[in-house]
């Protein structure tokens, strides 16, 4: 493996958690020795640092799932963002040793990830602000209204991920098509992740230990 400043390092096998498509791609950039489909689902987060804690305001939970419509839609909405369903955490909620120094709520929206990328610098900007603008509205329906506490703001978007991850599209939750047994084209390359097991996480973490326990220690 060649690291960007040239390094080389060598191992008899290498699991691989960028993804499938990505993984394969790394193999041969211009002819993947096989097509994957990236994932295409992915997601805008708005972090709000408030000046008090959200117990304060008379919000317990550390987590909550809302949807406002009868069914889910767990897919690519056709909107930059799904207003109809939402995860709020708040982690001060959670029975630290030592209280966190500031209040903290997340909510996190399911969005298109073509629409993020696809927007020049100065528009993507403006669309995080109106975009966490009306996320929050939206989420103000399940939990007090904080705006007043704010203190400071942070938006990430499928843009973002794409950035620090190098996941096409943003994809989080994996692609359509696992790669269940985590083998590639190459023998001692294998995959491992939200591409070859379950979602989130928990699904991330076991796919490593099933993918190493099954291939790498025979």
């Amino acid at each position: 493996m060649t690291l960007d400043d040239g390094t080389q390092i060598e191992a008899d096998n290498i699991l691989s958690s960028a993804g499938a498509a990505e993984t394969l791609r790394l193999i041969d950039p211009n002819n993947p020795p096989v097509k994957a489909p990236p994932g295409d689902i992915s997601f805008v987060e708005s972090i709000s640092v408030l000046d008090c804690a959200p117990a304060d305001l008379g919000h317990r939970d550390t987590i909550v799932f809302y949807s406002d419509s009868p069914q889910f839609h767990y897919e690519r909405p056709e909107e930059p963002v799904d207003l109809r369903s939402g995860i709020i955490c708040s982690p001060n909620n959670f029975d630290y040793a030592e209280p966190l120094e500031d209040g903290r709520i997340r909510i996190t929206a399911l969005a298109n990830p073509h629409y993020w990328m696809a927007l020049p610098e100065e528009q993507y900007v403006a669309e995080k602000q109106r975009w966490n603008d009306r996320i929050i509205s939206s989420a103000l329906q399940h939990i007090p209204d904080f705006r007043g506490r704010v203190i400071d703001t942070d938006v990430f978007t499928p843009r973002t991920i794409r950035r620090f991850t190098g996941h096409l599209n943003g994809c989080v939750y994996g692609a359509p098509e696992k790669w269940v047994n985590g083998q590639t084209p190459l023998s001692n390359l294998f995959l491992c992740g939200t591409d070859q097991g379950f979602l989130g996480i928990v699904g991330a973490m076991l796919s490593g230990i099933t993918i190493a326990n099954r291939h790498l220690l025979k």
